[in-house]
């Protein structure tokens, strides 16, 4: 989890300062699958059991990485 997100302006709010992952992808050359926020909505998700019903488009990069990594084998 590395931002929240304001529910009403959309404005991304980095909790524990400025991200440093694109420096160190390209320091090693490894790519960046998520970057995932804190969402109220996926807690309470997962309170209820329900976690499959969640829906959130920062795991679309994580898909689309694994997919090409699945074309090759």
């Amino acid at each position: 989890m590395s931002y929240a997100q304001c529910p009403d302006c959309g404005r991304k709010i980095e909790l524990f300062g400025e991200s440093n992952v694109d420096a160190a992808v390209d320091k090693h050359k490894i790519p960046v699958t998520a970057k995932l926020p804190i969402d109220p909505k996926l807690s309470a998700a997962c309170d209820k059991g329900m976690i499959e019903l969640y829906e959130n488009s920062a795991l679309d990069l994580l898909v689309e990485s694994l997919e090409k990594l699945s074309e090759g084998i």
